[in-house]
């Protein structure tokens, strides 16, 4: 394999990255929204947790756990805000990790 191919298979798996990051941006809107119907806080830190034990425990790749924790910590973060921002909630400050 040389250098070309290898960045263009870099750039296939991150078009494939952004898709599947935009599947899961809808979905945590949808659950904010249903979040906001039951009367329950954005804020779930009991699932978070579950969320980065399964990145801990799942993780079979190169990247240490510690950086796979790091990019999911992220993506929870941008969940929130997608939640807050649907449910018409500008206070973000306090929700970010």
């Amino acid at each position: 394999m040389n250098l070309d191919h290898c960045r263009r298979s870099i750039d296939d798996i991150d078009v494939q990255l952004l898709a599947l990051l935009n599947r899961r941006a809808d979905l945590s809107k949808q659950i904010g929204r249903l979040k906001l119907d039951l009367g329950l806080p954005i804020v779930d830190l009991d699932r978070e947790d579950q969320i980065i034990s399964a990145v801990r425990r799942d993780n079979p790749g190169d990247i240490s756990d510690e950086a796979a924790v790091r990019i999911f910590r992220s993506i929870l973060n941008e969940s929130r805000l997608l939640q807050l921002t649907e449910v018409g909630d500008t206070n973000v400050t306090e929700v970010l990790l």
